[in-house]
């Protein structure tokens, strides 16, 4: 509000009218103030005044605006102001301080009074304190007050429950329900005298009904809170999820019943339903990739593991060749038995990694060392890329920060990169080079690289390579790239894929580091 102007004359009025008049003002309930046609204030009932420990006079040479909390003035303001500038009523909610320095909560409304002419003679208002009404919630649920208190704070908790977004309900000493607000009989489609008592139950879905009492009944002996889940039956007939909270009540510190809302979560819960069902299909998805992928590569995985179990049957004839001779040579027959056990670790090493790319299940993540997962994917790969002539090179950044990860689907994105570099320098018809770099960037994240230099990537397609179902090959099935980084944003890093300035293309992925992970946590 403006700025007031000096004390104006109110005008002479016999003394009856004057008493009655400032009897009236003062015994409303609220406070009651007026207004010159621009703004300013002049004149504040006797309660307005004894609120805020100020004179008229002092009320007068004061802002309205600054008796206003800091966090809704510039709302007031604006109200106000556009109510000055074209003349229509106003109405606002805003705390007002009190002379003790406490805020309280009112509904402030003026309406201006105008002359024949249509000018504005005078703006007339009523602040009206609601603080109990902000509070009146928070009343019911933990009120210690005397029985007529309580008796109100009901009643305006009866009104705030009409018009609430949810299914309230109560319940008395007893366990039975007592009371449910509009919303939850226009759901339903029934009266509160059809509903009270277990009269509700008759709307939950047969199924659910010995579910709700067994949740219910030991929640209302203990005295404790509780949420359950169940199907309700809508005014059209449709069974709906809702779920339902409950706390118990007191009144001047005595158990009262429960009180409780219901929410419908049908959409969320479908909503849930078709995520998990994605989650399957993409999961059955990531197994079929590597089982069609560990297929392709079965006379490589042969090779790999025929290689240590020759090495094992070639050390096992040279052991028995020592210990046969007439004088057994202990020592080298000890060496060549050494030699077969670390053969034989190293194909369990392979069968072991095969059996849990195999693997379906839930994703389990650990703390892993990237740089050994790369190790174990160049093993199992190294026979694929000798049969193409192409040779594998590795360099790795020492001392990497571990990551937070699934191994098997680490293995996946690296087995997919790795493969699809095979193919494209293969497809090159020349030798090449596949080269797998770890380090740490910039931003502090693992930053893993598969580079080739095979044919490149198809021009202005290095986005859409990742797209579900595009492939460049005869054979493929469009999967592996999409779900490589599908993988890798759910571990949270980035997969992208650049063209080399020669030849070939470099796939990079980033995956934060567990320090990263613990500080940000």
């Amino acid at each position: 509000m403006k700025q007031p102007r000096p004390n104006e004359s109110l005008g002479q009025r016999s003394q009856p009218s004057e008493f009655y008049i400032g009897t009236v003002i003062d015994a409303i309930p609220g406070f009651v103030w007026s207004a010159l046609p621009d703004g300013d204030l002049e004149f504040c009932s006797q309660g307005w005044l004894e609120y805020t420990g100020m004179s008229l006079e002092e009320v007068r040479g004061k802002e309205f605006a600054a008796l206003i909390h800091s966090q809704e003035k510039s709302d007031f303001v604006e109200k106000w102001g556009t109510a000055l500038a074209h003349g229509h009523s106003f109405q606002t909610e805003a705390r007002i301080r009190r002379a003790d320095g406490c805020y309280r909560w009112f509904l402030i409304r003026a309406l201006p009074l105008r002359q024949a002419d249509g000018k504005i003679h005078r703006w007339y208002g009523t602040n009206v304190e609601i603080e109990d009404l902000k509070r009146a919630q928070e009343e019911i649920i933990e009120r210690k007050h005397s029985q007529e208190q309580l008796l109100e704070s009901e009643t305006r908790f009866q009104v705030m429950a009409d018009t609430a977004p949810v299914l309230i309900w109560m319940t008395g000493t007893d366990g039975l329900c007592n009371y449910f607000n509009k919303p939850w009989l226009e759901f339903t489609g029934r009266t509160m005298e059809q509903e009270v008592g277990t009269g509700w139950t008759e709307s939950v879905h047969p199924e659910d009904v010995q579910g709700c009492f067994d949740v219910f009944l030991p929640a209302f002996h203990a005295r404790k809170p509780f949420r359950m889940e169940y199907r309700l039956r809508r005014a059209d007939g449709e069974y709906r999820w809702v779920m339902e909270s409950g706390i118990p009540r007191d009144a001047g510190g005595e158990f009262a019943g429960y009180i409780g809302s219901n929410i419908d979560i049908t959409d969320l819960k479908r909503a849930a339903e078709e995520r998990e069902r994605l989650r399957q299909v993409k999961s059955e998805l990531a197994h079929l990739n590597r089982v069609t992928t560990m297929g392709e590569l079965a006379a490589s995985i042969a090779h790999e593991i025929k290689q240590p179990i020759s090495a094992a049957h070639t050390n096992a004839k040279t052991c028995l060749r020592w210990l046969g001779r007439d004088e057994p040579d202990i020592a080298e027959a000890r060496e060549a038995v050494s030699r077969i056990v670390q053969d034989v670790t190293r194909a369990s090493e392979i069968i072991s990694r095969i059996r849990g790319l195999f693997k379906q299940g839930e994703s389990e993540r650990g703390s892993l060392d990237v740089n050994e997962v790369i190790g174990e994917m160049i093993s199992l790969l190294r026979g694929e890329a000798g049969r193409h002539a192409i040779s594998v090179q590795a360099e790795l950044a020492p001392e990497l920060p571990k990551v937070s990860a699934d191994r098997v689907q680490l293995q996946q994105v690296l087995m997919n990169l790795m493969l699809n570099g095979i193919e494209a320098i293969s497809e090159g018809k020349a030798e090449g080079q596949l080269t797998i770099r770890s380090q740490r960037n910039p931003e502090d994240l693992v930053l893993i690289s598969v580079s080739d230099t095979g044919i490149g990537l198809p021009p202005d397609r290095a986005e859409k390579v990742f797209d579900a179902f595009f492939t460049t090959k005869p054979q493929g099935t469009g999967m592996g790239l999409s779900l490589s980084r599908s993988i890798i944003e759910a571990h949270g890093g980035r997969l992208w894929a650049t063209g080399n300035p020669d030849r070939g293309a470099t796939f990079q992925f980033t995956l934060p580091a567990e320090l990263a992970l613990t500080a940000q946590a």
